[in-house]
């Protein structure tokens, strides 16, 4: 399977106190990204909040999603969790469902080891139904995955590719340059989207493309076809606004009050997270505005 391009993380838009998957504004959600051009979709992801979503919510999402996607953009679906056995439920259901591939994250909580994390995905790959990508995160799970251990996992048929969002781009080119070829390499810091592009990643998972899915796309095209001015033009108008106005407000909650700033109503972020002060709901009005602005002034290429 070849994967590149901008993918996006989507947000779950769920209801009132009930905390329940608002289903039908997530099929419209979904239906909405996939006209703007990006290449994919990955529900159940960190911006899509899948700690705090009981498990068969987050696989109703997944399902929701790959239902509600044509055959022209590929669904990664979310199927994170700290016990193999977890993991690999979900995984099933998400192949069950006609999803592309799965993403990973490594586990949580527990201290583990280089040795420790190598058991965990190669069990999950042995047993899994689906293609999957490893998902480093180490400012959420405590641990990185070392790149002598993902040039190892990449060797697994089933161990595609590696979302990184590190943050680190020394991190991110030893990766691209321990791994084949074939292994997709994906960003997930959007700051770095263009840096990354430029040593080699084969595309952005970016948080912001779920507000501004057709500049993210357009961002990833530019690259793609030696555009330099326009990728380093949507990097100034919406990439830096868009990540600097949220940069200490968890990402997902952002997200959800940008979505809802752009009509689309996605409901409050859920426990754990806080809602927004009313100076932070200013802050992203603001960059809403300044950013969609810039966007009607020079709109991304078709």
């Amino acid at each position: 399977m070849e994967l590149s391009g901008t993918v996006v993380p989507m947000a779950t838009p769920t209801r009132g106190t009930d905390r329940t998957v608002d289903v039908d504004t997530l099929r419209q959600f979904t239906e909405r990204l996939t006209e703007t051009g990006v290449s994919g979709l990955f529900p159940a992801s960190s911006i899509g909040e899948f700690p705090s979503l009981e498990p068969s919510a987050a696989r109703r999402v997944v399902r929701t999603v790959t239902e509600a996607t044509g055959e022209s953009t590929a669904v990664l679906a979310g199927c994170c969790g700290t016990s193999v056995d977890t993991v690999v439920a979900n995984v099933e259901s998400a192949a069950a469902a006609g999803a592309d591939a799965a993403v990973v994250v490594s586990p949580y909580y527990l201290g583990t080891t280089q040795p420790g994390l190598e058991r965990f995905f190669t069990a999950v790959a042995e047993e899994a139904t689906l293609p999957f990508l490893l998902y480093n995160i180490p400012g959420l799970t405590g641990h990185q995955l070392e790149v002598d251990l993902v040039q190892s996992l990449a060797t697994h048929e089933n161990v595609i590719g590696l979302k990184d969002t590190s943050g680190d781009l020394t991190y991110h080119h030893r990766v691209i340059e321990a791994t084949p070829p074939e292994f997709a390499v994906f960003q997930g810091a959007t700051e770095m989207a263009a840096a990354s592009l430029g040593v080699g990643a084969d595309g952005i998972i970016a948080g912001p493309a779920n507000v501004f899915p057709a500049a993210m796309a357009a961002l990833y095209e530019a690259h793609a076809t030696g555009d330099r001015r326009t990728a380093e033009q949507l990097t100034r108008d919406v990439v830096l606004p868009v990540v600097t106005a949220y940069r200490d407000i968890p990402t997902a909650a952002a997200v959800k009050h940008l979505l809802k700033r752009d009509g689309l109503d996605v409901g409050e972020p859920l426990p754990p997270l806080p809602t927004l002060s009313a100076a932070e709901r200013e802050r992203l009005d603001d960059c809403y505005a300044t950013v969609s602005a810039r966007l009607q002034e020079t709109p991304p290429a078709e």
